[in-house]
């Protein structure tokens, strides 16, 4: 049985350093591992506690700050967080306000077409209003042209009631103016009728008037009388002029004339049917 030698650590450990030293050919092997070994082994465990301290005092002050940096990260990244949200919430408006600003643009477009449509019905509108006042001027115009013609024809109305006064007057007109027809017919007949002026001469001038007027009144009923004039001369009044033409049969001289062309004239008023101004205006031998 061999007896171990009884050798310690520290001595083996220069030892090593030694061999190891020569071996390498370098003198300096113990210089680099034995002073730090010979530190460890003098340190007391007092003095290993207070460097483990040491070592875990500098490694939490190390997971502190490095704490600390999580916490600001993680502040930074609740930030980022937000922000993102926030960006999301944007992103969510704007794609809110790109579809309001689609469907506002569809809706003008909408209001674009309907005002268009509008415009082309107020077009057709003009149109039509163009053609029903054109037609209205139209209607206008006859209408104007109508009651012109109403007019005229209620101005030839009262005109022919003028003459038909005038004329049923003359059916039975008064003695004064057969007296009147008498007289001027009278003259006519002594310058025409020499036969007429040689019986007058004979029988007298007054006879020969008063025969003629009693004819005339024997006549006047079957006298036909057609307008030769008729002028307004008032809202309600005509100055009317009538002629007629008829055969003198004159029993007392023995005579008989043909075509006698009488014309009379008066004031009629087409309102009250009075006659004024009546007179004679033309007798003559035709």
């Amino acid at each position: 049985m061999q007896t171990r030698i009884p050798v310690s650590k520290p001595l083996a450990l220069v030892i090593i350093g030694l061999i190891i030293g020569l071996s390498l050919g370098l003198g300096s092997g113990y210089a680099v591992f034995y002073p730090d070994m010979v530190n460890q082994r003098s340190k007391t465990v007092e003095e290993r506690i207070g460097d483990v301290e040491h070592s875990v005092a500098a490694l939490d002050s190390k997971i502190s700050s490095i704490n600390d940096s999580i916490s600001v990260i993680d502040g930074s990244l609740n930030g980022i967080l937000a922000l993102a949200d926030i960006v999301n919430q944007i992103s969510s408006r704007v794609s809110t306000l790109e579809n309001g600003q689609i469907t506002l643009n569809n809706e003008l477009k909408g209001l674009e077409n309907e005002l268009n449509q509008v415009e082309s019905d107020f077009a057709a509108i003009e149109d039509s209003w163009s053609d029903v006042t054109n037609q209205f001027s139209d209607l206008e115009t006859a209408y104007y042209a109508v009651n012109n013609e109403l007019t005229d024809i209620q101005g030839l109305v009262r005109e022919n009631d003028g003459v038909r006064i005038l004329t049923g007057y003359m059916a039975n007109p008064p003695s004064t103016f057969e007296q009147k027809i008498a007289v001027e017919l009278y003259n006519v007949m002594i310058l025409e009728e020499p036969s007429f002026k040689t019986w007058s001469d004979l029988y007298g001038e007054t006879t020969a008037k008063l025969l003629l007027q009693q004819e005339i009144d024997a006549i006047a009923g079957g006298l036909v009388w057609n307008p030769a004039e008729n002028t307004p001369v008032g809202d309600d009044s005509y100055q009317i002029k009538l002629q007629t033409y008829f055969t003198l049969d004159f029993k007392p001289a023995s005579l008989t004339v043909r075509n006698i062309h009488l014309e009379i004239k008066a004031t009629v008023n087409i309102d009250s049917g009075a006659v004024n101004n009546l007179q004679v205006s033309l007798v003559e031998k035709m």
